[in-house]
Parts: C-alpha cells; structure tokens; sequence
C-alpha cells in the first residue's frame, strides 16, 4: 500500500566520551537526512520528497562502590544511578510513505535510546529525560556479577506528535517502569526477570522470566516465560 520510489538516507553522528572511574559523560549529535522519489505524483502532487532531523543527548551516569558482606560472604556493592536526555524538534512527516518504520519494544535496551520507532520513514520528535538506578553484587576477588538490579523510567516533557499511521500522539508524562534482576548463583546457571509495571492502574502489565543452563562447552538450554 505504499508508493513506489526510491529512498536515500544518511545517517552521521559524532560523540565525545569522558570517563573516569566512578564516572561517565557522552553528549551525542546526530543528523538524520532522508530524501525520496517516487515514480507517480502523490496526493499533494509532488513526486519527491526530503527530511532532515538533527538529534541531540547526553548520557551520564555515576557508580558507587562499597565493601560489604551479606550471608557470611565478602561481597563489592555498587550503586549506579543513570541520567540520558535527548531531544529532536518535531517535523511533520504524515505525507511521507512508511516502508520500514515500527515502534521500537520497550525495554532496557530501547529506554537508553533517542528515537521511538527503528526503522528510517519516521524520526520520533522527543524532549525526553530517562532516569535509572542499578546495582550489582560482585566478587571482590575476581569481579563476578552475582546479582545486578536495575529499574528506569522515562520522563516525557512534551507531547511525541510524529506517530505511525494510524497512531495517536504520546501524551503520557511518565512511561510505564521497569524493573529487571539478574542472578547468576553458578557459573552454569543465570536467571533474568523483567517486569514493566504501569503505575496509572497500580500493576505489571508485562513479565518476563528466563534461565539459561550452560551443561557444557557449546551446549546451552534455554527456558522463558512471558506474560503480557
């Protein structure tokens, strides 16, 4: 159902990291340049069209560390609080044609990233700031994780207006959080949950619980369950 054309993009971006220990800062600029062709005139009559959407970010963080001991075992605690802001002005891209855009899972990977949807056909406006906390549980003699917690919520200070076809603008001011913990109590074993809990209607709307067996070299089994 979409219009035969052709479709060039470029995508640049620079970034400066600054790291030291117990630290990170990395601001990121992206541009997103999109033009297109298409063999028949559109609605508006045009046969091409071009965008061009620059992104700015910040990711920043901070890690804590303390020694401790928790059932009789020395243990390295950290705490990691997380800070990433992104904003992209909005521009109107309804007359444009989708051919590979899609709204982007809602996870801890996707929550740390500056555009909604994957894809090239739509650049999500954003004036966003995501907050997280994690800590991890190590072995202070050869840096093991044994436990790592983690949870993120993103604050939204406008409205996104660019949407899918079909879809309704963003208007929530805080997205649903997320929480996820991570166990591995042997070298072969490791256990993962995740849950995203709505706080509108005060309950998770989306768990995950998986384990993974390692019995042997090139031998893993895997097992998940997934309510949604």
């Amino acid at each position: 159902g979409q219009p035969n054309g052709q479709r060039t993009y470029v995508q640049a971006a620079i970034s400066r990291p600054w790291v030291a220990p117990g630290w990170f800062v990395t601001p990121k600029l992206q541009l997103h340049s999109t033009k297109y062709g298409f063999d028949a005139p559109l609605a508006n009559g045009r046969t091409s069209a071009s965008r061009v959407l620059p992104t700015v970010s910040v990711d920043s963080g901070l890690v804590f560390e303390r020694n401790t001991q928790y059932f009789d075992r020395d243990v390295l605690q950290t705490l990691e609080p997380r800070a990433f802001y992104t904003r992209t002005p909005f521009r109107d891209q309804s007359f444009l044609p989708n051919y590979d855009s899609a709204a982007n899972d809602f996870n801890f990977a996707t929550i740390w990233s500056e555009n909604a949807f994957g894809g090239h056909d739509r650049r999500a406006d954003a004036d966003v700031l995501t907050l997280g906390l994690g800590s991890r549980f190590l072995s202070p003699q050869t840096g093991a994780e044994w436990v790592y917690l983690r949870m993120a919520q993103r604050l939204r200070f406008s409205s996104q207006n660019v949407v899918l076809p079909g879809g309704l603008p963003a208007t929530e001011k805080f997205s649903d959080t997320l929480l996820g913990a991570t166990l591995n109590p042997h070298e072969r074993w490791s256990l993962d949950g995740t849950a995203q809990y709505d706080p509108d209607i005060a309950r998770s709307v989306r768990t995950t619980l998986s384990t993974r067996f390692s019995p042997g070299p090139y031998r893993v089994v895997n097992l998940a369950y997934r309510l949604q």
